[in-house]
């Protein structure tokens, strides 16, 4: 069975702990700020996409209602007046011979 060894840790193999100076935690921190407000930024570009998404899906199915409407509008049409076309300029019905 082998034997395990501990490695150490750099504290134990230097002596001593350092410290960071002053200007390098605030370029640790300012960089930890910028990281945050991209991510917000993120955030806030993912929920505009679904709110977008979500207004695209309710005009298209208003384009699909509307086009319900107008073939049932065209085929009462074509039941009171027959296969024929309009001029809606002049509201002429024009048949089909």
């Amino acid at each position: 069975m082998a034997v395990k060894e501990k490695i150490p840790t750099p504290t134990e193999i230097s002596g001593e702990s350092k410290k960071f100076t002053e200007e390098e935690i605030k370029q640790i921190t300012d960089l930890q700020g910028k990281t945050q407000q991209i991510l917000f930024q993120l955030g806030q570009v993912k929920l505009n996409e679904m709110q977008l998404e979500k207004r695209y899906e309710e005009i298209k199915n208003a384009l699909v209602s509307i086009e319900q409407e107008e073939q049932a509008l065209a085929a009462s049409f074509s039941e009171k007046y027959g296969q024929g076309s309009l001029n809606i300029e002049t509201g002429e019905f024009t048949p089909n011979k």
